[in-house]
Formats: C-alpha cells, sequence, structure tokens
C-alpha cells in the first residue's frame, strides 16, 4: 500500500510538470548562481521533513556569473540568452528578481506503530529577490521568503502567510576582492554546502544537517542559519586563498533572579565564526558559493570553518570539485561537521555529521544523475534525537539551467535506535530570475 502511494503520488506529479521542464530540454542557459534563496528550513525540522536540511542557506552579491548557452527559438536563429530585470542610474543599480519552488513529497513515518505516506504539493520556497550597487564600492542584497507554503503538518494543518526576510545585508568593497565587509542578516561562514545560494543547488535541496544549529540560539522562528552581525571575507594569493571571519548575535543571555536588578541582560559575549577556503583552481568570489556551475568555472577546493560562543562549538571540514569534462560537468562535495551546544545551547546535542552527493551533468540534453549520503551520529541518542543515515539518489533536467529547472529524489531515512526506517520522494520544479 504504501508503495502504491508513492508511485501513484509521483506519476501525477511527473505527468504534471515533466512536459514543462522537457519543452525545453535541447537548450541549457545557466543563470547567475548567486541567488539565494534560503535555504530551506529542513534541517532543523523532525526526521522527514524536507526543510533544509535545515535551512533556507540566498542569492549572493558579486554573484558568480554562469554564462548562458544558447537558446534557439522556435521561428528564429538568433540566440535567446537570459537577461536580468535591472534599473540603473550613474551612481546605482536596482534588480529584480523571483524564485519560485513548487514542490510534491511523499514521506514515510519513523513511528514503527504507524505505517503511512504522507503526501503535499506545497511551495518549497516562494522568494522576492531586491539587489544592486551603491556608488560602485557597495553592494546591497535583500529576500524575502516563505518556505514549505501550504505544506501540512503532523497535526494537518497548513502553514499559511507571511513572509519572512531571509537576507538581508550590505557589502563594503573596501579594498576589491582583498576586502569585503558585510553587515546584516546574513549567512555565518560555515560549511561549503551551508553557503551555497539555494537557485544553485546540485540535488533538490540542502543537506538535511546543513543547518542542524539553526534554531538552537533562542530565536522566536527558526532563522534557517542566518544571524545578525558584521564579517570580513576576501581573496589574497591571486584568489587561491579566501577567508572569512565575522562577529554574530548568537544567543543574548537572559538575566537570573539573582542578577537583578544590577545587571543587565544580553551582557555575553558574541558568537564568532571564521572560515579558510583553498582554491586550487578557480575562486568562488561570490558571498554564495554555488551548489555547481554547470560547466561554467573550474573549481576544485579544500575549506575549514570553526563556530564558537561560551562553551558552544561547531568544527568542520570540506571539499567541493565541479569540473567540466568530456561531455558535461562532473560535480562532487563531502562536508564534514561537529556540533556540541553543552550547557550554552542546551537543545543541541553533542553529534556529528557526514554529508556527501556527486552528480554529472550532461550538456546536451542537459540532464544529469545524482546520488547523496548522509551520516548523523550522536553522543547520547534518544528517540528524539536519533543517529540517522540517509541514502538516495535521482535525476536533474536542466533545460535552462538555473533558470529553470525539473529534480526528482528518492530518500531512504534510516533512524536508530527503535525508530523505523522510510522512504521519501520529492519532485521539484524551479522557476528562478536574477
Amino acid at each position: 500500500m504504501v508503495q502504491r502511494r508513492l508511485l501513484s503520488g509521483a506519476v501525477l506529479f511527473l505527468a504534471t510538470f515533466v512536459p514543462v521542464g522537457l519543452a525545453a530540454q535541447p537548450a541549457q542557459a545557466p543563470s547567475e548562481p548567486a541567488a539565494d534563496e534560503m535555504q530551506s528550513s529542513q534541517p532543523a525540522e523532525a526526521p522527514g521533513a524536507t526543510a533544509p536540511p535545515p535551512g533556507d542557506p540566498a542569492p549572493r552579491l558579486d554573484v558568480e556569473s554562469v554564462p548562458p548557452a544558447e537558446t534557439p527559438p522556435v521561428a528564429a536563429a538568433a540566440p535567446v540568452k537570459f537577461s536580468p530585470f535591472k534599473v540603473e542610474s550613474p551612481t546605482a543599480t536596482l534588480k529584480l528578481g523571483l524564485l519560485a519552488q513548487p514542490q510534491y513529497e511523499a514521506v514515510g513515518s519513523s513511528n514503527p506503530a504507524i505505517q503511512r505516506v504522507s503526501q503535499n504539493l506545497f511551495m518549497r520556497r516562494i522568494r522576492f529577490l531586491v539587489g544592486g550597487t551603491l556608488f560602485e564600492d557597495f553592494e546591497y542584497f535583500f529576500e524575502t521568503d516563505f518556505a514549505d507554503l501550504l505544506k501540512a503538518g503532523p497535526d494537518g494543518v497548513k502553514s499559511t502567510p507571511g513572509m519572512n526576510v531571509q537576507d538581508a545585508f550590505v557589502t563594503w568593497k573596501a579594498a576589491g576582492d582583498l576586502l569585503k565587509v558585510d553587515v546584516g542578516y546574513l549567512l555565518p561562514p560555515l560549511a561549503h554546502n551551508a553557503l551555497q545560494g539555494a537557485t544553485t543547488l546540485l540535488s533538490w535541496d540542502y543537506f538535511a544537517n546543513s543547518f542542524r544549529h539553526s534554531n538552537a540560539f533562542f530565536t522566536s522562528a527558526n532563522p534557517i542559519g542566518r544571524d545578525t552581525g558584521v564579517q570580513l571575507r576576501g581573496l589574497l594569493l591571486d584568489g587561491r586563498l579566501e577567508y572569512r571571519v565575522g562577529a554574530f548575535q548568537g544567543r543574548r543571555s537572559p538575566p537570573s533572579p539573582t542578577d537583578m536588578p544590577t545587571l543587565a541582560p544580553s551582557r555575553n559575549t558574541f558568537r564568532v565564526a571564521a572560515r579558510l577556503q583553498l582554491n586550487l583552481l578557480e575562486p568562488e568570489s561570490g558571498f554564495f558559493y554555488a551548489g555547481t556551475y554547470l560547466g561554467a568555472k573550474s573549481i576544485l577546493s579544500v575549506g575549514a570553518s570553526y563556530d564558537f560562543q561560551e562553551t558552544y562549538e561547531y568544527w568542520a571540514a570540506d571539499a567541493f570539485l565541479d569540473l567540466p569534462l568530456g561531455p558535461g560537468t562532473l560535480t562532487a562535495q563531502i562536508n564534514i561537521a561537529t556540533w556540541d551546544g553543552a550547557d550554552w545551547l542546551p537543545a543541541l546535542p553533542d553529534q556529528r555529521a557526514v554529508m556527501a552527493e556527486a552528480g554529472f551533468t550532461f550538456k546536451a540534453p542537459a540532464f544529469g544523475p545524482v546520488v547523496r549520503f548522509e551520516h548523523r551520529d550522536i553522543a547520547e541518542q534518544s528517540a528524539t534525537a536519533p543517529d540517522e543515515r540517509r541514502l538516495g539518489g535521482g535525476i536533474a533536467l536542466w533545460p535552462y539551467g538555473h533558470n529553470i529547472n525539473l529534480k526528482a529524489f528518492y530518500t531512504r531515512v534510516e533512524p536508530t535506535p527503535d525508530l523505523a526506517s522510510y522512504d521519501q520522494f520529492n519532485v521539484q520544479w524551479q522557476f528562478f530570475f536574477f
């Protein structure tokens, strides 16, 4: 019965959306890879949720351009190329964009007493993007989002608007690529996947564990990995070495009864995060990395990140490859991360995760297979915080690169102990311009 429901739902959704992706299959015109959305909210959600894997990681300033490929019109010989909506004046520019990700999901239950498949048709992300420059040395980026719009929760209640601020920051190019200063609401410098734009992901979403820390800093709503702060970043050694370091709001301590009224709350130190990345080929110079550049760049990098506040610590190491090869592009990455909230963030248990994916995207027709693996190990596991393994794969169609694509993925989720393994199937169509 479970398999029949998965199959029937998948067929229904594919029959609806696959023709959209196949209609223009011969042409590929990747967009600028930097516009992020958010990431998703997957990582901060319960097992089986689609959120990013927690988070909704955002378009970026200083976007790494992916040059659009020629797209033959139906009745014309001249190629059609993507052009963003942009307004310019002598001292400023304004660029507007939109991201829409309608999605179908069928997911089983980790409760061994419940044999069911939950099915949803919802908007994984819907975002309005605004960006531009001022006086050449300043850039700005702002976007809204409503993650999982009209997705039904465990109680059957569907989530409905409002909109949330996903990213809001200004960048001062103090010394070109050598030194940039980011100020506002942004992603701290963690592992590679946690810094990718949601519009340029290789797979259907972020890793389930990329934003495992996201909702642990005592916020009224999940910030999907974001925090408010100031960050310095830049490229050294002719782009071979990238650095990012910043101070962020983190958790603000409440006053204890013995403190009041003589001592004010929020007197603790700020959160500090830093990252170094070695670029062995071309650099990734934008604020947001891409999950794949679809052959427009040759990337081979290794990186390391550290994040701490009071007794909380996060460590991560990663490697990323995106390289034109023969008839297409080979893309692969691995992220290894550890979290320990200690007594400062008690909702974040001591844990570690290995996250990896690999895929090959053919140039013509523009499609490719992708496989993924994740394993999370918790020091003191329980029914609410289990060890977990995720193994899956799927197909991505790229008729217009990052602007319009269609992805179908299957994931097998195996939590332990005392929980049932279950299947998850996702089909997502992306419409994006910026």
